[in-house]
Order: structure tokens, then sequence, then C-alpha cells
């Protein structure tokens, strides 16, 4: 499997990566679980539409699976940032 990324589809993805990266620098504290879900939303997107070369179902289909993957690690990573107040509080 070769994968090329072409000139017309490295300018269509340049925003989405962008986005990305600019919902994630944003806010230096932990973000909430709706901007994971963002930021895994705009990745996935571009990814799906690299992969599939563009396909609508592919596109739906990574921005839903990003969004989905980035929610969860927010929650994952909120989860882990309570419990280490929890254990702070308690000493």
């Amino acid at each position: 499997m070769q994968f090329v990324v072409s000139l017309k589809r490295s300018i269509a993805l340049t925003p989405c990566v962008l986005i990305a990266m600019t919902l994630a620098a944003a806010k230096p504290e932990t973000a909430s679980a709706q901007e994971g879900a963002i930021v895994g939303g705009a990745i996935g997107l571009g990814i799906g539409a690299a992969v599939t070369r563009g396909s609508a179902a592919g596109v739906i289909g990574g921005a839903l699976i990003g969004g989905v993957v980035g929610n969860e690690i927010q929650q994952d990573q909120r989860r882990k940032q309570r419990a280490n107040n929890n254990r702070r509080n308690t000493r």
C-alpha cells in the first residue's frame, strides 16, 4: 500500500491540521471532553480524507471515530487528574 498525498489533498488537509493544533494548544489547563472530541474529530477527518482519498464515507467515519477517541482520552485524563488531586489532599 502506497501512501501518497497530492498537492490538492495536502492543501485541503492543512486547515484541519491547523484547527486541531490550535484547539489543542489554546488552553494550558486541562481541556474538557468536548474539546477533546473536537480535536479528535478534526484529526480523524483529516486522516479519513487522506486514507480514503476524500470519499464522503471515509471523511465522516474518520471524524466520528476521531471524535469518540478524543472524548475518551480527555475523560481518562480528567479521571487521573482527579485521582491525583484526591491523593494530595488526603496527606
